[in-house]
């Protein structure tokens, strides 16, 4: 998943995170990639070629700071992907492309017009349903038959939890890692994230405790 890491995005990322799970798949982003002996673009392209699938999400485009710099990084990681799913002919690897506007990417990005990029006019709801249904479509055996308006609901039902959460961070705002738990366990006990179902599935996503503010 490629998206911008701000603030202001927060909710967006968190119905990209949210649909991926509810789908029964492993969410994989920056965030997760930190590995002391290995440069992160090392991480990147390893994450790209075991990965069957990634997102790529268009909202930030304009310079910002004092220097009114762009960012590059995610253009830059949706090049290796593209190159991974054309290299392989879209068997290993599918891409889907998001803006937050229906026509301001052909002026920055026009190569994407070709691409059908998906708007989602800066709406999680229509991010986390445009997300969950180009997973549905393109490998359909993958998932159940749930309608999206009951992953809309779960999600709903997580924003509020996610409410209750005092998290770890400097200011008590949950972590990445704690917001990702919580959809986890919403997800797991729905029977639509079975990845910790197996003893070697609990070694390789281990359970991190969640503390709920006293009413």
């Amino acid at each position: 998943m490629n998206y911008p890491y701000d603030e202001d995005f927060e909710p967006l990322s968190n119905a990209i995170h949210f649909a991926v799970i509810a789908a029964g798949l492993i969410p994989v982003c920056a965030k997760d990639l930190s590995m002391p002996d290995k440069s992160r673009l090392d991480n990147l392209i390893e994450a790209i070629t075991n990965c069957n699938y990634s997102i790529h999400d268009f909202s930030k485009s304009k310079g910002e700071g004092s220097d009114n710099f762009a960012r590059f990084n995610m253009p830059l990681e949706m090049g290796m992907a593209v190159f991974h799913a054309l290299y392989t002919q879209r068997i290993k690897h599918r891409c889907a492309f998001f803006v937050s506007t229906p026509h301001d990417y052909q002026k920055f990005a026009s190569d994407l017009s070709g691409l059908d990029p998906i708007c989602h006019n800066n709406n999680e709801i229509t991010l986390l349903t445009e997300t969950y249904e180009w997973l549905r479509k393109i490998n359909p055996p993958l998932f159940s038959n749930l309608a999206i308006t009951v992953v809309r609901d779960k999600y709903l039902s997580f924003k509020e939890e996610l409410n209750n959460i005092v998290g770890s961070s400097s200011i008590n705002t949950p972590t990445h890692d704690e917001i990702q738990e919580l959809m986890y366990c919403i997800c797991s006990k729905e029977k639509w994230w079975g990845w910790r179902d197996s003893p070697v599935g609990l070694l390789e996503f281990p359970v991190l405790p969640l503390t709920y503010k006293t009413k």
